[in-house]
Parts: structure tokens; sequence; C-alpha cells
């Protein structure tokens, strides 16, 4: 049986040794973190999906990287998902990698919020999050990718 965690934080970073990005969920905290690694190719093909959800449920374009800030206290209170992160314990809690296998998102009509879950082969985290939220995630995310490294744009 898989362990369910409620996502709180996302701190995404590349991995130069794994040539993988690692995606830190809950990094402060021991119980419930996780560490999925994802691979180029699951990349390559989740980012222009998550977009496309973006646009065809929210009727918005993703934002550009210019236009993504989070500078206002009440921004870092209403997602705790944007805060400066703690070098010291995201090393201290490291867990044992998993690979991402699967990213689903589903949408609600009548909260106009999505769930998104993140799946390895022993742990999905989940978190309900607004438009706003959802693509500055997805903006993070894209802020790891070792573009040159990849061979791919930064327009991607």
């Amino acid at each position: 049986m898989k362990k369910s965690i409620t996502a709180k934080t996302f701190t995404p970073l590349y991995d130069e040794v794994e040539d993988r990005l690692r995606v830190v969920v809950n990094y402060n905290d021991i119980s419930d973190r996780v560490d999925f690694m994802i691979t180029r190719s699951f990349i390559l093909n989740l980012i222009p999906s998550a977009e496309e959800f973006i646009l065809k449920h929210y009727n918005a374009e993703p934002p550009l990287a210019q236009s993504i800030s989070i500078s206002s206290e009440t921004d870092a209170k209403e997602s705790e998902s944007f805060s400066e992160t703690d070098a010291i314990n995201l090393e201290l809690f490291r867990t044992e990698e998993e690979l991402l296998l699967e990213v689903n998102f589903s949408f609600d009509k009548t909260t106009k919020q999505t769930v998104l879950s993140l799946s390895s082969k022993n742990v999905i985290a989940k978190i309900a999050l607004d438009e706003s939220t959802l693509q500055k995630i997805i903006y993070v995310i894209k802020s790891a990718i070792p573009f040159m490294k990849w061979g791919i744009s930064r327009h991607f």
C-alpha cells in the first residue's frame, strides 16, 4: 500500500549526479517528506500537459517567467509552497529518492481548484490548488530545468 501525504511545500532542484530534477515535497517535515526524482523524458511530457490543462480549465495562458513573483507577505501566508528553503534542513532530512511515475490533475468545477497528485511506487502526494498557485508550481519546477544541458530551449 502506498503512503499518502498532503503536499505543503515543493522544492525543485537539479541533481547533477543523477541528471534528473529532484522535487522535494515537504522538505522540512521528516515524517511526510518525499524526494521525487523526475527524468528528462518525463519533464518533456509533463510541462506541456500541465500548461494545456491550465489553458483548458482556467482559460489562461501559462505566465511568462517575468510575471511570476511572490513579493508580498500575503502571498507567502496564502501558500506555504512559496517560501525560502532552509538548505540545512533540505539536506539534513533527505530521504531515499522516489522515481516519479505519474502526475494527475483533477479539476473541481465547483471550487475552481485543481487536485495535483504526484505518485511513485511507494508514495502519493496530493494538494488542492487554485490557478495562480498551480501556475507558480509549474514555473518553479521549470526554473530548475538545466535547459542547455538537456538541449531544451529556455522558452520551453
